[in-house]
């Protein structure tokens, strides 16, 4: 089986649902590790340097990128096992009589997409938002941009969601903001943010 960058590519978009939750995945981490790493320095009194809390939040974005493509790598590997030795019984076929065929190699070639779309989309989704932090040597103008980053990004992964499911694109969108809020609040309470 011949695998081409362009193959490679073209898949990668189809699985385009799976690059927005990955993305998502990212996108949740760096806001509840950078906000609640940046609240924790500031409640305690001391000069919160940007570039610190964004690699903090970067390198729990790496953690989940890492994270999510082996956790897929392992999980898509012990199914698409499963499916080839059901289907060596249904042929009555001995155990392994596929490995290395075609069969074989497009199962492994679907598991290795698997993982470069989860991981890849993590770590681009954990990325992007930690940019700010590298930017402004203003710890409160780094927290506001990367806020502001986040949630455009739910917004529009929201509104591709929804449309890719044929439902309400609002809809979507506020499930996905409100779950960002959630992570804003328990961030900063954690944080330190509640007065204690």
């Amino acid at each position: 089986m011949k695998i081409t960058l362009k193959q490679i590519i073209k898949d990668y978009i189809e699985l385009s649902r799976y690059v927005a939750l990955g993305s998502l995945d990212g996108i949740l981490t760096v806001l509840s590790i950078s906000l609640t790493a940046a609240v924790v320095g500031i409640t305690g009194g001391t000069t919160v340097n940007p570039l610190t809390v964004g690699l903090t939040g970067l390198s729990g974005g790496i953690a989940i990128a890492l994270s999510n493509g082996f956790g897929s790598y392992v999980g898509e590997q012990a199914e698409e096992g499963k499916v080839i030795r059901e289907l060596e019984s249904k042929m009555l076929l001995e155990e392994r009589t596929l490995d290395d065929t075609l069969i074989h190699q497009q199962a492994k070639y679907r598991v290795f997409m698997s993982m470069l779309t989860h991981g890849s989309a993590s770590f681009m989704g954990s990325f992007i938002p930690s940019i700010p932090f590298f930017i402004f040597s203003d710890i409160y103008t780094a927290l506001t941009a990367t806020l502001i980053v986040c949630f455009s990004m739910m917004i529009i992964l929201g509104c591709y969601l929804g449309r890719i499911s044929k439902e309400s694109m609002t809809k979507t969108t506020l499930k996905i903001i409100s779950v960002g809020v959630l992570i804003v609040i328990i961030s900063y309470l954690m944080g330190g943010g509640h007065g204690a």
